[in-house]
Parts: C-alpha cells; structure tokens; sequence
C-alpha cells in the first residue's frame, strides 16, 4: 500500500516540476504550457511516512551491521546512525567479541520487514517491525578464512523497536529468535 502511494505522489511531483520548469516564449513572453490541474494522487499521512522512515532505519541498520560484520568492526559509523540503545549495544557487543575471536562475517542477508504497530497514530514516534531475517548465506568465518563452524545460517523471527531520537529514527531495540522460527 505505502508503495503505490509512494509511486502516485512522485509522479504527481514530478509532472509539476516538469510543467513548472518548462520554459516560456523567448523574451519573457506568455508561456506555451497549460496549467496542470492539481494531482489526485493521496498525499502521504504520518502514519505512513513514518512506515517508510522507520522500515528504512531498520533495514540502514541491518545493512550497518553486514558491513562491518566483514571486519569486525564494532566502531563503524552507519551502526549509530542507525541503532541506539539495546540494538546498538547487542551489536557493538557482537562485534567486538567476533574481533576478540578472531571472526568475521560474510555474505548476505535477507530481509522481509513489514510494519506492525505505529504509535501515536496522529504523530509516530514509534514503530514495530516483524521480520523473518534470513541469515542462511550470512556466515562466520576465521579472519584467516575458512568457515568458523559447520553450522548453517537460518531464518529467525525478529521484532524490532524503531524510534524517534534525536530527530532521527533508529532501532532502539530488536529480538532475533534462533533459527527456524519463521
């Protein structure tokens, strides 16, 4: 739904611009375009905006974390723009013990967020995310290389909190059940 909204408002957008950007008759004379009647495409509320803010955070954060997965970098800046609180804390913690051990993390993940919850409805300030993370090609290995162990990745239940902070919105906190839970 937010997709087709999305679309219907960038289009109205830009057959605006487009009609505002045409030029007039040399000289400054009259301009040869015809007025372009208001667009009837819905105008995006709060609750979806806020969707789409939130669901971009969740996804800037997971793919934060793939980063600097690859070299067990637990001071990687996309990782606090954003996560906060709990979720920033689970991965900074993550990171610095895969350093510790000698791992890192490669491959892919997948993602399939869809939005649950959006709090207040007239002025979001929180969202809730259920996803299925699907980490079957997102591996440890030994920083020499070579798989860490023989064990697969999976797809794992996750709920997420994502935020307003400081303006921003970020996950502040996020549940990943064991594999196979979805």
């Amino acid at each position: 739904m937010l997709n087709r909204q999305l679309v219907a408002l960038l289009v109205g957008v830009s057959v605006l611009l487009s009609a505002a950007c045409s030029s007039g008759e040399p000289g400054g004379g009259p301009s040869t375009t015809q007025p372009v009647a208001p667009s009837t495409a819905p105008s995006l509320g709060p609750e979806d905006v806020a969707e789409g803010d939130a669901v971009a955070a969740y996804r800037g954060m997971w793919d934060a974390f793939v980063e600097a997965g690859k070299v067990s970098d637990p001071d990687a800046p996309g990782l606090r723009r954003f996560a906060s609180d709990q979720a920033l804390r689970l991965i900074v913690s993550s990171l610095h013990t895969n350093r510790e051990q000698g791992k890192v993390i490669k491959g892919d993940l997948v993602l399939d967020p869809q939005v649950t919850e959006v709090k207040p409805a007239e002025s979001p300030t929180e969202v809730t995310v259920l996803d299925c993370v699907d980490s079957t090609n997102w591996l440890e290995y030994k920083v020499s290389g070579g798989l860490w162990d023989d064990e697969p990745g999976g797809k794992h239940r996750t709920t997420a909190t994502v935020k307003v902070t400081d303006g921003t919105w970020k996950v502040s906190s996020f549940i990943l059940e064991e594999p196979g839970t979805c």
